[in-house]
């Protein structure tokens, strides 16, 4: 018997991925402010900690890259172009990472793709990938920080970059093949 919760789960999940295909055709700045208004009101538990996190994790690339951007142009043409096509790039990409934040904070993945054992396998082997890519930054920095007298700066993490790298790539397939293995074990 499916349960309640797995379907909504996966309504919610489809509704998302919908949305999100949706809201990258739109272009106008007026239906995109509509739509992350109706976002805002519809998601409003939650809402202060997935604004922070779109603020944290999207806005400032989004930001900078709208900005390099419309510089690029305002070089490339000699006069400063129209804004608009910047300001709603960034606007739907903000709202589109607020969805992702919304959305998957309310879903649990697992029960929601528990009907594809292959969604279930990749979404394990990619969350076991990331959980290896966190371990491995924080490691790396907390090395870093060890070997030098004074906090590292940009030019000492890109000074190491190459070697973290280089372990990286080995600690993924490494990780990739052992979490293939248990699933192996368990039977999928």
């Amino acid at each position: 018997m499916r349960s309640p919760e797995a379907r909504r789960d996966r309504a919610l999940l489809g509704a998302w991925i919908l949305s999100a295909f949706a809201l990258s055709a739109v272009g106008d700045l007026r239906w995109l402010a509509a739509a992350g208004v109706a976002s805002a009101v519809l998601f409003r538990r939650g809402l202060v900690r997935n604004l922070g996190r779109v603020a944290r994790t999207a806005l400032p690339a989004t930001a900078l890259l709208s900005l390099l951007s419309f510089g690029w142009l305002w070089l490339a043409e000699g006069r400063a172009p129209d804004a608009r096509p910047f300001l709603a790039l960034g606007l739907r990409a903000v709202l589109l990472a607020f969805l992702a934040f919304a959305v998957l904070g309310r879903v649990n993945l697992l029960r929601a793709l528990a009907p594809w054992p292959g969604a279930s396998r990749l979404l394990v082997v990619a969350l076991a990938q990331i959980h290896a890519l966190r371990l491995l930054a924080t490691e790396s920095l907390l090395g870093l920080r060890s070997r030098l007298p004074r906090r590292p700066g940009a030019g000492d993490v890109l000074r190491s970059a190459g070697g973290v790298t280089g372990t990286l790539v080995i600690l993924s397939a490494r990780n990739a093949r052992d979490v293939a293995d248990a699933l192996r074990a368990r039977g999928f």
